[in-house]
């Protein structure tokens, strides 16, 4: 059976010892590598498919994909998704924390991006950038109170277009530019 469970609503994983409860928006799944068992009856795997979770606790646990018996989603159907969520969920990524602001990370073409909602001269705007680059922030000047879908819908189309935020950019690309 294959159904379709948004990373970001996984609230807690079960595995043969038990159920584990995950902090919000820290289920991956991926390829990883793993090491051989203790008791050395497997060599070393690589780029299997696997999971991560951070627990509440901050312990973070990983395993191979076909270890995870059930999940439990946190959001019930009818519940509105935050912002954050949403746009993780448009952009099939997850939240993190970095710098102490919540950002959407995702990867696109082998490459890690971030978008968060950051304190510009104009109020808070969705900036753009590579993972771990804040320096290059695109600000495409959609406000907090924007549909995020414009926001996805921005990024993406750059992305798509081979435009990557650091770049320099024509004075074209930002009808709104300085």
């Amino acid at each position: 059976m294959n159904l379709h469970v948004n990373a970001n609503e996984v609230a807690a994983v079960l595995l043969a010892d038990g159920w584990h409860e995950a902090r919000a928006g820290t289920f991956v799944t991926g390829p990883f590598a793993f090491a051989g068992a203790t008791d050395g009856s497997s060599a070393d795997i690589g780029r299997q498919p696997g999971f991560r979770i951070t627990t509440d606790e901050g312990a973070v646990i990983t395993g191979p994909l076909s270890s995870v018996l059930a999940v439990r989603l946190e959001a019930a159907q009818d519940q509105e998704r935050t912002p954050l969520q949403e746009l993780a969920y448009r952009l099939d990524g997850r939240i993190v924390t970095v710098a102490g602001t919540e950002a959407v990370r995702f990867a696109h073409a082998g490459e890690d991006f971030e978008v968060w909602l950051g304190a510009t001269k104009y109020g808070a705007r969705w900036l753009f950038a590579a993972a771990g680059d804040r320096e290059g922030a695109i600000d495409y000047g959609y406000a907090e109170k924007d549909p995020v879908d414009q926001v996805a819908r921005a990024v993406m189309g750059d992305l798509k277009a081979g435009m990557r935020p650091g770049r320099p950019r024509s004075t074209t690309d930002h009808p709104s530019a300085d």
